[in-house]
């Protein structure tokens, strides 16, 4: 460690603590079936316990070092709040100001909230939002693509009454840094925390990550047996979980906040917002143990008080790996703990019982406490899974060929689900989360389901199912489809998308020109973005929705439509005006000339 470095301890009053933690920590690898873990405990400023376990490379056997770089997930947050209130020190931000202050293109679908949302509702889960995280998981989309989508996401809860976990709150907070301070937000972090901490090896990205000659792998658990899965590049929603560290550099920032913002004589920020960040915001909800009370959320960090103490903490969970740092600001303790298995809950029962062994508080065995919880949680899901075709109608059959089922259907925010046929079955595809289409399974009606056997969209020891739901329109074509992606909300609904061939400049060319409607002129004219229009003397222009190769709606006006009729050489003569009253008949007259 280098001289400007926290004090690494190794002779302390603690060796007969630390060689019990050593040995609990090696036994838990084997009972929790992790590949690898590094942990660094903090107490009064020195590091007095900081070593690595297992492998980061299960196959060639590398070990974990205390230089080992993991994933630490969600821990993200606290750098990411960090920042915003290094702006508020330097008077360039305020939490309770409005987001639209410093982002005017932060727009939420409830206007109230959109308005009044400050840095401080969305530090603080408050905003009304469930998490949609599959608007961004692995989305190739910009962090500004991804505020964009904002509006479209329908809330839950009230704005400011819930705690809702929500990734992309985060991930404006970061754009907010980047605007207000001229630098990416991983410029500022970098330069504003990193560096004056010496957290010279921290990076942004899984892809750097890889570049380094010591780094960890990720793994999971299937089957009982660890197994290696893929890195997760979450670059974009780095403000919310992108930052990979080893728990010798993640030590220096634990110091940080023991320090109340001091590291070196030096003060990074104010000892009231390291205050602010570690005091509870939002109660999250009633305990669960009676040994833990009042938790709740703070400004990237989460706050309870455990056995009598106050203890301030974050997991992190991405792909292939879990992290957990957790403080005792009182008492000046720190323990991180990273891990290369996903959603493991290792790291958490290491923590508790570390934290218990430094408190002098009597012994609990966390890890019976968890695996308990998480079974009973994995043994609710067996069993839902196994009930999912309870309510199916047997012998039904679809209301079309499935042929009519193909095409691409698309969400303002979530994006583009493909249906593409093979054989006798439908395939769906997503066009960021699956790396390839899954088969759609007829379940009753017009109704399908598929089945993840990835967890996260990856591998797991059960699948997960959705339900797709294909909805016709008045005309009896498939004009939409509905899957459940977010669990609180009703089903995603996702339009089919205009097919590009009918946006071809060419043949909407065969259109243009002058009908006759009983003696009144309309015009259909094509825009130079190959779009048409149809304009009835008297009255506004209005935009042809292309819905199959000669049909079109008219947009804001529902149940209107045009439908242009070919003749044997594919020229338009006539077209028929379809209006909730009737279809009349237009005859073309000449042609017109294109804007």
């Amino acid at each position: 460690m280098d001289n400007e470095s926290l004090t690494e301890n190794k002779n302390t009053s603690h060796d007969q603590d630390l060689e019990a933690i050593r040995e609990y920590i090696k036994l838990s690898l084997k009972e929790f079936r992790v590949a690898g873990t590094a942990v660094a405990v903090v107490k009064d400023n020195d590091v007095i316990f900081l070593e690595g376990f297992g492998v980061r490379d299960a196959e060639q056997r590398k070990p974990v070092t205390p230089d080992t770089l993991f994933a630490i997930g969600s821990s993200t947050k606290a750098f990411t709040t960090m920042s915003v209130g290094m702006l508020v020190d330097d008077g360039k931000l305020d939490w309770d100001a409005p987001v639209e202050t410093y982002i005017p293109e932060f727009k939420l679908h409830d206007k109230y909230a959109s308005e009044h949302a400050t840095l401080r509702d969305l530090a603080t889960h408050r905003v009304g939002l469930p998490r949609h995280d599959l608007v961004w998981y692995k989305a190739p989309l910009s962090r500004e693509e991804i505020i964009l989508r904002l509006s479209h996401l329908a809330f839950t809860k009230p704005f400011r009454t819930t705690f809702q976990y929500q990734n992309m709150m985060y991930l404006a907070l970061g754009y907010v840094v980047e605007k207000i301070s001229g630098q990416s937000w991983e410029g500022f972090v970098r330069t504003r925390i990193l560096d004056p901490l010496g957290m010279k090896r921290t990076n942004f990205s899984v892809n750097e990550s890889r570049h380094n000659n010591d780094f960890s792998k990720p793994y999971k658990v299937v089957n009982q047996k660890i197994k290696e899965t893929t890195f997760a590049n979450i670059d974009a929603m780095g403000p919310a979980g992108s930052i990979n560290s080893s728990v010798r550099e993640m030590a220096q920032w634990v110091s940080l906040h023991l320090s109340k913002g001091k590291f070196q004589a030096s003060s990074l920020i104010s000892e009231n917002n390291v205050r602010q960040m570690h005091s509870p915001h939002i109660i999250i909800g009633p305990s669960q143990d009676g040994r833990i009370l009042f938790p709740s959320y703070g400004l990237g960090w989460f706050t309870e008080v455990y056995r009598g103490y106050q203890v301030v903490y974050h997991g992190g969970n991405i792909d292939g790996f879990t992290a957990m740092v957790a403080l005792v600001p009182k008492e000046k303790i720190g323990v991180v703990i990273l891990s290369n298995q996903e959603h493991s809950v290792f790291p958490t029962a290491g923590a508790y019982t570390i934290l218990d062994t430094f408190l002098g508080l009597p012994k609990i065995d966390w890890n019976t406490i968890l695996k308990g919880k998480i079974g009973g949680l994995i043994t609710s899901m067996r069993e839902g899974t196994g009930q999912g075709g309870a309510d199916r109608v047997p012998d039904t059959k679809t209301s079309h060929e499935l042929s009519a089922y193909v095409g691409e259907f698309e969400h303002p925010a979530y994006g583009i689900i493909s249906i593409t046929s093979e054989g006798d079955h439908l395939y769906i595809g997503y066009y960021h989360a699956l790396t390839k289409p899954l088969v759609l399974e007829h379940y009753h009606y017009d109704v399908f389901s598929f089945m993840f056997s990835e967890a996260t969209f990856g591998e797991s020891d059960f699948p997960q199912y959705f339900k797709v739901h294909f909805h016709s329109d008045l005309r009896g074509k498939i004009s939409s489809l509905a899957v459940q992606f977010e669990p609180s909300l009703e089903p995603i609904e996702f339009v089919r998308k205009t097919a590009a061939q009918l946006l071809n400049r060419g043949i909407l060319e065969k259109y243009v020109g002058e009908y006759d409607l009983a003696g009144v002129t309309v015009t259909v004219a094509l825009r130079k973005e190959a779009a048409l229009t149809v304009t009835v003397p008297g009255q506004p222009m209005y935009e042809l929705l292309p819905i199959s190769d000669a049909e079109f709606g008219i947009k804001g006006l529902p149940g209107f439509e045009i439908q242009f009729v070919l003749d044997q050489s594919g020229a338009c003569s006539e077209a028929k005006f379809k209006q909730p009253n009737g279809t009349f008949g237009l005859k073309r007259t000449r042609n017109t000339p294109s804007w």
